[in-house]
């Protein structure tokens, strides 16, 4: 930086008279000189201190000039760096920066100055002149820096442009790499990169036909042939990429290939595996399908043939359609003949040998008559609705615990009753009658286990309305209970509209006191005394170990317990012991009452006295005394022993066996009921 000269200049130094204390002799001359000199002293310092003053103004003046320097030095290069930052950014041309440098410093204050001699003033007119040509200087450099910028990045965007052509499906790659040849190109590319831009076209080139590459990959990543057609072009010394890729890049995608090839081979072989077994399960729908003797639509041909299509199983098809005829025609037979045409295919396979394919067949057709018969059997509904095509209306319990909803539950349920029994008379007593479908079996089974006891009781309410007789019913509700004993006699005794002699609900009663017993939420007296008090009361009136007993000490159980409550009995204590007179109203409940005759006691039909039931017994002894001729002393003296499921009807019994009747050699029954 130029400074102004700020001048060496000495300083006076003044020394002061020593006065010394002496005598002296007056001498007029002598004090004219002194006077002379003491004069000239006091003029000579006068004048030193205006120059010195002179001096420091000159000092003062040079050191605010360098200032003002100083200053505008600042200015300057903030200009200059100013404007290299816009280059930098973008906002201005390097072309325009020197014109912009010299309106920014044109429009500075000019210096100010004063105090400096036209000397001095040059100096600093010098040193001003050589700050601001050392920013223009930067300004330059600046814009040098700019004009290489401004060229690498429209190369760099030419570059861009051309790569994104060469990542379209189909474009030319040797084309677009041509495009970078041109000798403007690389002069613009030394001055953006200097030495570097040979080596910067090269990777541009490499990274298009890598692009290419890549494409292809994508574009092929499905074809198996197009995979291996890439391949060959990575490795093969006459492949398309022979010269293109450099080692690496071409490592890189012949690995992606390579992978891509064997997955595909693990696809395609996967599928060929899942058409086999989708082909298995087309021909087990086709054996299913003959099985309903329905014949299939024609959409279920085409899918079937279109899945064995290609596979192992598709020379099945014809075979399958022929025998799945044969199928059809033999169900649509009746029972007895569909067996007999399988046996006479036994018999013609023993005497005259049969084909691996002839045996499946016979197979088949003895699984589809099994199925088909144990469908009729155990699902009439379901059978009926395959067989002609027309099915019973989805079952609605949602509005059992109304009026409406129970009377359109019974109409439902009646239907199906009908069309069981019809399917009965056409097949046989061997159909079941079942009233339900086996999903409907489900849910209605499930929902008997969480409804509360007056859901179920209207349920079996409506199942009981609704059935023709009282073995439909019992066939219609064991399905849903099976393991649920008291609800099943409860539901039985819904139908009879059982009540205990003061009016007490015996279905309601028996649910009640099922719940008590399985949550033992209230204390009961021990199973021991259930059980004596039972067998005391009820004797060999139902035979031990039958199921009977069985089900009416059920019955007594949960009744005593149903009723043990609402009638304020309670249980207390470590060892509680049995109520006899509730005991005696709950067997009474459970059989309809015990009774006696001929020594024995006996089972008596609901609602009879015992002296009802003894004269009914009475006349029907006389009866069969005279049809007989067997004496009736003899027959009184016989017990009773009831006939399984027909309530009111009774064996005698002779030493204990059924009495036969000598005229007709039949079992003699007394019928109370």
């Amino acid at each position: 930086m130029a400074q102004i000269p700020l001048g060496n200049f000495g300083r006076v130094n003044v020394q002061q008279d020593v006065v010394q204390n002496r005598v002296i002799t007056p001498d007029p001359s002598l004090q004219n000189r002194g006077a002379q000199q003491v004069a000239s002293t006091l003029v000579n310092a006068g004048l030193s201190i205006l120059d010195e003053r002179t001096k420091e103004d000159q000092a003062l003046a040079r050191v605010k000039a360098s200032n003002a320097l100083i200053d505008r030095e600042s200015q300057v290069k903030t200009i200059a760096l100013d404007l290299d930052e816009q280059m930098r950014t973008g906002t201005l041309s390097y072309e325009k920066s020197e014109e912009a440098y010299n309106t920014a410093v044109a429009q500075l204050e000019p210096l100010q100055t004063p105090g400096l001699n036209e000397a001095q003033q040059g100096d600093i007119g010098n040193s001003l002149k050589r700050i601001q040509l050392g920013g223009l200087d930067s300004v330059r450099a600046a814009s040098a820096k700019g004009r290489i910028l401004s060229a690498q990045s429209d190369l760099l965007s030419r570059m861009d442009m051309l790569g994104k052509d060469a990542a379209m499906p189909g474009a030319n790659v040797e084309q677009i790499n041509a495009r970078m040849d041109a000798e403007d190109i690389d002069t613009a590319g030394r001055l953006a990169f200097g030495e570097g831009w040979a080596s910067k076209k090269q990777d541009f080139k490499d990274g298009n036909w890598t692009t290419h590459a890549t494409q292809r990959v994508i574009e092929s990543r499905e074809s198996l042939a197009s995979l291996q057609k890439v391949e060959h072009d990575l490795t093969a010394e006459d492949g398309f990429y022979a010269k293109k890729l450099d080692p690496q890049k071409r490592n890189q995608l012949l690995n992606t290939v390579s992978g891509r090839i064997f997955q595909v081979k693990e696809h395609q072989q996967r599928q060929a595996e899942m058409r086999e077994m989708k082909a298995e399960r087309v021909l087990s729908q086709m054996d299913k399908q003959a099985t309903t003797g329905i014949p299939p639509t024609p959409a279920d041909q085409q899918r079937w043939k279109s899945a064995l299509s290609g596979t192992s199983a598709a020379g099945e098809f014809n075979t399958r359609m022929h025998e799945m005829t044969e199928v059809q025609s033999l169900l649509r037979a009746p029972l007895a003949e569909q067996q007999q045409y399988i046996d006479r295919k036994r018999q013609q396979m023993v005497s005259q040998g049969a084909s691996v394919t002839e045996q499946a067949n016979v197979t088949r057709l003895q699984s589809a008559v099994d199925n088909n018969t144990k469908m009729l059997r155990e699902h009439p509904l379901t059978f009926n609705a395959l067989r002609t095509g027309a099915d019973v209306a989805p079952l609605d319990v949602s509005g059992v615990m109304t009026p409406e909803g129970q009377q359109k539950l019974g109409e439902q349920i009646a239907e199906r009753f009908d069309v069981v029994n019809a399917v009965r008379k056409a097949y046989g007593p061997e159909v079941a009658r079942n009233p339900w479908k086996p999903e409907e079996q489900t849910m209605l089974s499930a929902l008997m286990t969480q409804a509360d006891d007056g859901t179920k009781l209207q349920l079996l309410g409506a199942i009981a309305s609704s059935a023709p007789s009282g073995a439909d019913y019992a066939a219609a509700i064991k399905p849903l209970a099976a393991d649920q004993p008291i609800t099943i006699l409860a539901g039985m005794a819904q139908l009879r509209g059982l009540k205990g002699d003061d009016g007490t609900d015996v279905p309601k009663t028996l649910l009640a006191g099922a719940r008590v017993l399985t949550d033992k939420s209230t204390p009961m007296p021990k199973d021991a005394m259930f059980r004596e008090a039972f067998d005391k009361a009820v004797g060999n009136a139902l035979v031990p170990g039958t199921p009977q007993r069985e089900q009416a000490y059920l019955a007594y159980k949960s009744l005593y317990a149903g009723m043990s409550g609402p009638k304020g009995i309670k249980h207390d204590g470590p060892s509680p012991e049995l109520d006899s007179d509730l005991a005696e109203q709950a067997v009474n409940m459970a059989t309809g009452g015990v009774g006696e005759h001929g020594g024995e006691k006996v089972i008596k039909p609901y609602g009879l006295s015992d002296k009802v039931f003894s004269k009914i017994v009475d006349i029907e002894l006389q009866g069969l005394a005279e049809r007989s001729q067997f004496p009736i002393s003899q027959l009184e003296d016989m017990p009773l022993s009831p006939v399984p499921g027909k309530e009111g009807s009774y064996y005698l019994m002779n030493a204990g066996r059924v009495q036969v009747d000598p005229a007709t050699h039949q079992p003699m029954v007394v019928k109370v009921k």
